[in-house]
């Protein structure tokens, strides 16, 4: 589980933030779906694979330490919290195990 802040300046300077908590990673990239991205959208790579931004920036932002941040077009992505299960599922896996 991480906590997201979302900062998004708008072309007239005005910026909001939401502040989010996200439990899996599939949420995430949900979330990222239903943004504006301007720019490259998807990415080809020379085994003849591609990538959208949508996932690339769900990888890069769940495995971002607490404190970093990561910006996209007019968004800037950091991370406020992670819960140590935040890659289990009902927090089934304990420290150490």
């Amino acid at each position: 589980m991480i906590k997201l802040n979302i900062k998004k300046t708008d072309k007239d300077g005005i910026t909001s933030i939401q502040f989010i908590t996200i439990r899996k990673k599939s949420d995430l990239l949900l979330l990222l779906m239903t943004f504006d991205f301007y720019g490259v959208t998807e990415v080809f790579y020379k085994d003849k694979t591609s990538k959208t931004i949508q996932d690339i920036l769900t990888n890069k932002i769940w495995d971002m330490n607490v404190g970093s941040s990561i910006e996209h077009s007019d968004y800037t992505f950091s991370i406020r919290g992670k819960s140590p299960y935040h890659n289990t599922d009902h927090g089934k896996q304990m420290y150490g195990s």
